[in-house]
């Protein structure tokens, strides 16, 4: 049997003791993949961005084009389409401070429309989820090039 150095990562809450020589993993060949992750319900645009393939001959657009649409579902398709990760639960350690509290800012009514607008499009999304706690910061919202604007919530929940 041959050893394989790899990297290890620990996802439970308490601390695992490795002694040199345990057998932590062994090495199969895949038969077949029982479990799926959730697929992005979101309209899938990839094949409508393969027209930029002028530098390839038709031989080559076909294949590059097969390639991408049987692995579609590993790109980002649009903006809600972010990606996720249940491996591990994120954290800050904020060790012994007391929370801190940072009250909301008043926003002008057109930037609120627009902040609510983009809070329940991430809601809607997945991509954030309601929460309570003893720390709060408000929504900044920053402006990009032409007018659209990115939010950034920062929370310590």
């Amino acid at each position: 049997m041959e050893a394989i150095p790899i990297r290890v990562l620990n996802l439970n809450n308490k601390p695992k003791i490795l002694d040199k020589g345990d057998v932590i993993a062994t090495c199969e060949p895949v038969v077949d993949i029982v479990a799926r992750f959730r697929e992005f319900s979101g309209v899938q645009h990839l094949p409508s961005t393969l027209g930029n393939l002028e530098i390839l001959n038709e031989e080559q657009r076909r294949a590059v084009r097969k390639l991408l649409k049987e692995f579609q579902n590993l790109f980002s398709t649009c903006d809600a389409d972010v990606g996720r990760c249940n491996m591990t639960q994120h954290r800050i350690n904020t060790g012994d401070h007391p929370p801190i509290k940072q009250y909301s800012r008043r926003l002008p009514l057109a930037r609120k429309e627009e902040a609510d607008h983009l809070v329940k499009e991430m809601v809607d999304n997945g991509i954030i989820e309601e929460s309570s706690g003893p720390w709060a910061s408000p929504l900044c919202l920053l402006k990009r090039k032409m007018d659209q604007h990115n939010s950034v919530l920062t929370t310590g929940n």
